[in-house]
């Protein structure tokens, strides 16, 4: 058992106390939540809204609670991410029927919180991706006191010829019994949260992850859409009248699951609910939605680049609001846009934001010196501008912009559906296009400069991938970039600083020399950057 210092404890309540928390949780002054600011959705913690910006920490790696793991915590922390996630299993937290042990969630939230992250728990608990473990019981996921009583606790039953993966077929979620143990679970979760997490490190939930009962080992079947499970307690439930499909009887059976869970947690506790969507069928979603209104949204896989339209925008149905929860790390296309995907999630559909998928080595982020100097280059700016950002987007004080890269890489899929690592982390761009937002406004222009108009004078842009404009009051900008050149038209005398938000706070860093070419002021902002430009409108 991880022992906590008298210092180190001590340090953490005075944190606590000094911004108004009560550390054993009775006040409960804090709040996490999604809120619109000028219509876009935005989680807001503690008043001050966050962009979810880092990375999910793969299954093997974070159950393991070891170094690896903790240079995980170091490792985003350093790369500017302001939330991470972390995978929950069920056997982690009920070994033994009924005795509920949290030391497991708590580490994870010490880490988040000691490194000023905050955190996202993904409860993995009877379906996670279709199985209940990960191959020769690990990580495991159900515990064995429900799978060692089938005749008790039911697995689902497919009547097909086709041989399951290692760790399936999950339990079946038209058993009320493992449904009443489940329930339980996740209320005694979401009461240890609001009875310990006094400065609510943790900001959102996951409830389960990407619910499927398909994970076929080989040969797929012919129909894959008329399987379904055909347990006592299934059959019982299935009207031919209501559900086209096997497919649409199983999920409409998941979001009826979900439901029972969702109501529960939210009796306890007011945490944003999310689940994970695996590139389902967009018809999905809304089964889900309409079924659990206490879940605020379906979180998206595989967001590879910003091109359109992609599983992010096509998954826009009913309520749901974008989030790219896991991007795969294993992923050219992803590894190849690390400096664009934060951006495009910030300002293309204007959603949450972005989480990586860290995948197990080689082909993590967090180990791949390259790699990290590149996502945190992109997340600097935006961390240290964020509460401009959010407070912007949606009106017209804000310009955001990122490249689009039409890229090739050597990929492809293995009889899962899984990404198969390339030979080499490396394609052909063909072509480069730049996405421009400003307010509501959209357009793609080809070229690699382009202009807009801010604050009351022109901009002109280049030499960039990604980036950020905000007219912050008259007379001053703030540029959130990586990188960029900025030539200023329409202005006096220009001056710019480095610099970094904190909440609503400019804090001033080193001045940076501007040139002027006739009625043109020209700014170079380099890498990890947050720059305020003070200028005099011409009259």
């Amino acid at each position: 058992m991880e022992i906590i210092s008298t210092q180190s404890w001590g340090q953490w309540l005075l944190v606590c106390l000094f911004l108004g928390a009560d550390p054993k949780g009775t006040s409960e002054p804090w709040t996490s939540g999604i809120d619109p600011i000028h219509g876009v959705p935005t989680v807001v913690v503690n008043g001050s809204p966050l962009l979810v910006l880092g990375a999910q920490c793969d299954i093997w790696r974070s159950t393991r609670q070891d170094d690896k793991t903790v240079a995980f915590f170091d490792g985003f922390r350093d790369m500017h991410a302001t939330a991470v996630g972390i995978g929950i299993p069920w056997s982690r937290i009920e070994a033994e029927e009924g005795d509920y042990q949290f030391a497991f969630i708590d580490w994870f939230i010490r880490h988040a919180q000691s490194r000023d992250l905050k955190l996202i728990l993904n409860l993995f608990n009877t379906n996670i991706c279709g199985k209940v473990n990960e191959g020769s019981g690990y990580p495991q996921y159900t515990p064995s006191w429900i799978l060692d009583k089938p005749e008790q606790y039911q697995r689902m039953q497919l009547r097909t010829d086709c041989a399951y993966v290692e760790g399936g077929p999950p339990m079946c979620p038209n058993d009320p019994r493992t449904l009443e143990r489940e329930r339980r679970l996740v209320v005694k979760v979401a009461e240890h949260l609001k009875e310990t997490d006094a400065c609510r490190t943790v900001i959102m939930l996951q409830i389960n992850n990407e619910f499927y009962y398909q994970q076929w080992s080989g040969r797929r079947p012919e129909n894959p859409k008329s399987v379904r499970c055909h347990c006592r307690w299934c059959d019982q439930k299935f009207n031919p009248d209501r559900d086209a499909t096997g497919e649409e009887f199983m999920f409409r059976s998941f979001a009826e699951y979900l439901k029972v869970l969702t109501d529960a947690i939210s009796q306890v506790i007011d945490l944003p609910l999310y689940i994970n969507s695996p590139w389902w069928d967009p018809y999905i979603i809304p089964i889900f939605l309409q079924t659990c209104p206490n879940l605020d949204l379906v979180g998206i896989d595989g967001i590879l680049a910003p091109q359109e339209p992609n599983i992010l925008t096509r998954s826009q149905v009913d309520r749901n609001i974008p989030f790219a929860s896991e991007n795969p790390t294993e992923n050219p296309k992803t590894r190849f846009n690390l400096d664009i995907l934060p951006y495009y999630t910030v300002v293309g559909p204007m959603g949450l934001g972005n989480l990586l998928w860290e995948c197990h080595t080689p082909h993590t982020v967090v180990d791949d010196a390259a790699a990290r100097r590149k996502y945190a280059e992109a997340l600097y700016p935006l961390k240290n501008a964020m509460v401009p950002i959010a407070n912007a987007r949606g009106t017209d004080r804000l310009v955001g912009w990122y490249a689009i890269r039409d890229f090739q890489p050597n990929l492809a899929t293995d009889v899962f559906g899984n990404f198969v690592p390339a030979d080499k982390e490396s394609g052909i761009v063909s072509r480069t296009r730049f996405f421009i937002r400003q307010g509501r406004q959209t357009r793609v222009t080809n070229g690699a400069r382009f202009d807009v108009t801010l604050g009351g004078v022109s901009l002109d842009i280049g030499e960039t991938t990604a980036g950020i404009i905000v007219s912050t009051r008259p007379g001053e900008l703030l540029v959130a970039t990586s990188g960029a050149e900025v030539r200023i038209r329409g202005a006096g005398a220009v001056a710019a600083e480095e610099g970094v938000y904190l909440r609503q706070q400019w804090n001033r860093g080193k001045p940076l020399v501007l040139h002027k070419k006739q009625d043109t002021w020209i700014v170079e902002i380099g890498r990890l950057n947050t720059v305020r430009l003070l200028y005099d409108v011409n009259q």
